[in-house]
């Protein structure tokens, strides 16, 4: 701004600036719009019209007093005056002026380049000024500046005590403007979800909302809408938070072609991103790029481009992690963007991001490395930012690139220009006074001393960064550093000993790590969207190396292997939250002995060099555990994929199948033979086994495991869940059994899909009604979602029967049954199967998938079957892991239900009887190679086996 006074002065010295009034007041109209766009001001009609109507007042002033600084000044102090929103300067430079509107533009200048603790000291001058004038609306807003400022600096109580006075000072006015209090109650709300209180800053934004709307702000009323579904994100009110964006996108793309429309297409973009929808985040910023192109607007373009890239990065990502591809299409797209944001960047911040996305993208794709002059410009320019949290950040992200790259390149060098990067990090980040960011930038410094070795300073640091973040409560970084301190606590006492022993702080770290992420479930991933696609990177190792400890002994305590079981569990919970991007289910504690004595509960764990199995016999903590020492999970991959293989290929040979059946039952059920043989009063014979299944293995049904003599299910019933926390098991209720029986042979969801008709689905349903005498049929055109939603609200079914193609994928946005006419998404089935729930009076006991298949080469593909179970409410779900024929599926399903009457007959024995039917009844039937188990095993039972 000091540049601009200085250049206007210059002009009216040489001439340029009319000495007239009439002269002045025309020379300042013609160039209104120029000056706002030189301040960065997004400015209303109205607010356009009232600052036109004041120029001759303003242009009187001016000419007595001769100096284009003042004209400028008032300008900006009238811009202020009537509530105009600025996007101010990158470098905010110290103020050479006491006139209030002017420190207040200074103080947002330095609040938007990150340099928080300037800003404060600038707004408390304005909050001084406005006092001694008596202006306590303008004070009032002032305050609430200072809380943000006071909030991204981590003061909390300051931040609370200036958002405080703020609120005291508009209850001394009898009547203020409704946009300044909006703008302090956005404050408020901000300030309250930081603090943990999201519905109090939910009903905040909401008033801050209603206010934008009687004021006549659209654009303020869509800003406090954008709050809003921050807070109900954090509350888990996901459908809300949906039916939210579709208001949003229809109030933005009503807006005329303007700045303010960039702006709002830009924040909808990023929102969808962090929301997991990529492809619409991908066309919104698509269209907002356009606009700032048809609108000449640089910087908004720089912008677009910089958040285009980002979606298209993640895109990638979920490309690489989902889809078996290298997203190389989003990659180069990504890559353009990023660079097209450097060159086209006015402000150094986004060029300089976008340079660093550039890096962390090439970086991440192995086959192309940076460039010298990419590295160089970058040091170059973080050299020239000003000190601010953005300036932190950027720091950190250029230090980890190095470190990545000296990884990828075999030599220290990366790794010292890191520490020294970092370095400059924590002291820009300790002069700022910003807790979270000196936090962020001391842990990394601690994980690039562990990559070094040098476990006293790692420690050191890293104890450091960990009581900054509890001191916060930023539960997101603090688990970091928690695993960080447990591993270095771990890899220092290995490297002295070679006994591998277990240290036992390395496990209380662990085990703090691991409540925090426990605490935070799906909170997880909304404030990091990212985490979703590197889950396996920042999330699960936690878990996985924290029972690696507490069962390295070769023989672990009886409170190991109970903490080991447990984590196990959570895993299975924080992996589903993360397949949905949300807490997806309550957990509750479940004990399985009080609630089926003759069940075992199978836990296999898949850990670096051993497979690890804990069996849980009936009898009150009654656990045994196995170690096979030297089993890779590579192994343990090639060994399910071949027997996946066997199992859905009509022509492999049963000898084939058994042989390679054979190799899991001795990893999983050998060593455990005769403690599930064993029967006595302590220990009655086990007739359930339930698997808590584990990576691929979930990809497989335990029923064909071969012990030599026999499949797995002519011993045992089978079922299988993702955790008993998750589905709590109860007894079938059979008395006023309802069923909604709903499908179709084809459809033209079917060819638009690219499946094949179900030829045989009509009889299926026809024998399904035959055995449920109180029944519903939705068959073809009537078997859409909204009619399926229907009948669950008006009748209480507890069985839901579904005969339709489906697909099963670790990919939740490729998660999908079929209706007539298009996918039901996996995340809408909760929507559809939970209708009315509030007021049901019989839950629904059981959902059957038929047709259904998880996806080829996925192997976790399985994780969609199990959110599909979790999400669609039902107590147990039956469904098939790959598509079999549907003539012997029809019957097979009508003999399911015929044993699933018979009373005190669990759903796992019923499913058990019928499976076994088809091994013994039609082994010389060349017709009906029913015995095969291709046709009988891909039909598995999920959560309740009772």
């Amino acid at each position: 701004m000091k540049r601009l006074v200085s250049l206007s002065a210059n002009k009216i010295s040489k001439g340029c600036v009319p000495r007239t009034f009439n002269g002045l007041a025309k020379w300042v109209n013609l160039r209104l719009s120029r000056i706002v766009r030189s301040l960065r001001l997004v400015v209303s009609a109205s607010a356009l019209m009232a600052l036109k109507c004041l120029l001759r007042t303003v242009a009187l002033k001016c000419l007595l007093r001769t100096t284009a600084r003042s004209l400028l000044l008032a300008l900006l102090g009238l811009s202020l005056s009537l509530g105009i929103h600025t996007i101010p300067l990158v470098r905010a430079e110290l103020p050479t002026t006491t006139e209030t509107p002017a420190l207040v533009q200074v103080g947002k200048n330095y609040y938007d380049a990150g340099q928080f603790t300037e800003a404060i000291q600038v707004l408390q001058q304005a909050a001084q000024g406005y006092a001694e004038t008596g202006n306590t609306l303008q004070q009032a807003q002032v305050f609430s500046l200072l809380s943000l400022t006071y909030q991204k600096l981590g003061q909390w109580q300051a931040a609370e005590q200036a958002i405080q006075t703020s609120l005291s000072l508009l209850k001394t006015l009898s009547e203020a403007n409704p946009i300044v209090r909006a703008q302090i109650l956005n404050a408020q709300g901000r300030l309250q979800l930081a603090t943990g209180n999201a519905e109090a800053a939910l009903a905040t934004w909401e008033q801050a909302e209603t206010l934008y709307q009687q004021a006549g702000d659209l654009i303020g009323a869509i800003g406090s809408q954008i709050n809003q579904t921050e807070a109900m994100q954090s509350l888990g009110l996901y459908r809300r938070t949906k039916q939210l964006y579709q208001r949003l996108e229809q109030a933005i793309f009503k807006l005329n072609d303007s700045p303010v429309k960039v702006t709002g297409l830009q924040n909808f973009g990023a929102i969808l991103r962090q929301g997991g929808n990529l492809e619409k985040s991908q066309d919104i910023l698509s269209q907002g790029l356009a606009l700032t192109q048809a609108l000449g607007l640089p910087q908004q373009e720089s912008k677009i481009l910089l958040s285009l890239g980002n979606t298209e990065q993640t895109l990638a990502q979920r490309a690489k992690v989902f889809e078996n591809s290298s997203g190389e299409d989003y990659i180069q797209a990504a890559l353009t963007h990023y660079q097209q944001a450097a060159r086209k960047a006015t402000l150094p911040l986004t060029r300089i991001q976008a340079k660093l996305n550039q890096l962390n993208l090439l970086i991440e794709t192995d086959s192309l490395l940076p460039e010298q002059e990419l590295l160089s410009s970058i040091s170059t320019g973080l050299s020239t930012l000003p000190t601010s949290r953005a300036s932190v950040y950027a720091h950190v992200n250029f230090a980890e690139s190095l470190l990545k790259m000296s990884e990828l390149m075999a030599h220290k060098q990366g790794i010292n220009d890191s520490v020294a990067i970092l370095n400059t990090a924590i002291q820009q980040a300790e002069k700022l006074e910003d807790k979270r960011a000196t936090s962020y930038s001391l842990g990394t410094l601690g994980k690039l001393y562990e990559k070094k070795q040098d476990w006293t300073n790692a420690k050191t640091v890293t104890e450091n960064a960990l009581l900054i973040a509890q001191q916060m409560n930023a539960a997101d970084i603090a688990y970091q550093w928690q695993w960080q301190m447990g591993r270095l606590l771990q890899a220092q006492i290995q490297e002295s000993s070679q006994n591998l022993p277990v240290n036992p702080d390395a496990i209380a770290y662990y085990n703090e790590a691991v409540k925090t992420l426990n605490s935070l479930r799906g909170d997880l991933v909304a404030l990091n969207p990212e985490i979703q696609f590197s889950f396996r990177e920042t999330v699960e190792p936690v878990y996985r190396q924290f029972v690696d400890l507490l069962l390295r002994s070769p023989t672990p305590s009886k409170e190991h292997l109970i903490q080991a079981r447990n984590i196990m569990e959570a895993l299975q919970l924080a992996e589903l939250d993360n397949f949905f991007r949300d807490a997806c289910a309550t957990p509750e504690a479940v004990n399985i002995d009080n609630v089926d004595p003759q069940s075992a509960i199978v836990y296999p764990i898949i850990l670096s060099n051993r497979l690890d199995i804990i069996l849980k016999l009936p009898g009150q903590d009654n656990l045994r555990h196995y170690a096979h020492q030297g089993i890779s999970e590579n192994q343990v991959d090639q060994a399910v994929e071949k027997l996946r293989q066997d199992l859905t290929k009509r022509s492999t040979s049963i000898s084939e199948i058994k042989q390679d059946a054979a190799q899991l039952y001795d990893w999983l059920i050998r060593p455990f033979e005769a403690d599930l043989d064993a029967a006595n009063s302590d220990n009655p014979a086990v007739k359930t086994l339930v698997f808590v299944l584990d990576g691929s293995l979930r990809n497989i049904p335990p029923s064909t495991l071969y012990d030599g003599e026999n499949y797995l299910i002519e011993r045992y019933a089978v079922a299988l869940t993702p955790g008993l926390q998750l589905l709590e098991p109860k007894p079938l209720k059979r008395e006023n059994f309802r069923g909604l029986i709903a499908g179709t042979p084809n459809a033209p969801s079917f060819e638009a899909e690219g499946f094949s008709p179900l030829d045989n689905v009509a009889d299926e349903l026809a024998g399904i009604q035959e055995q449920i005498n109180l029944n519903q049929l939705l068959e073809n055109q009537e078997f859409e979602q909204e009619n399926i939603r229907n009948q669950i609200n008006q009748e209480p079914f507890n069985l839901v029967h579904i005969a339709t193609h489906g697909k099963f994928s670790s990919n939740p946005q490729k998660t999908f049954i079929l209706d007539w006419s298009g996918r039901i998404n996996v995340q809408d089935l909760d929507d559809l199967l939970r209708a009315n729930e509030p007021n049901r009076t019989t839950a629904i006991e059981l959902l059957v998938l038929s047709a259904c298949e998880t996806a080829t080469g996925d192997k976790r593909a399985a994780l969609g079957l199990a959110g599909i179970a979790v999400r669609a409410g039902a107590r147990s779900t039956v469904a098939t892991l790959w598509q079999v024929n549907d003539a012997s599926t029809a019957e097979f399903m009508q003999r399911f239900y015929e044993q699933l009457k018979t009373p005190q007959r669990s759903k796992a024995e019923a499913l058990r009887q019928t499976q076994i039917a088809f091994l013994t009844e039609y082994p010389d039937d060349p017709d009906k190679d029913y015995l095969r188990p291709y046709h009988w095993a891909p039909f598995i039972l999920i959560g309740n086996w009772l």
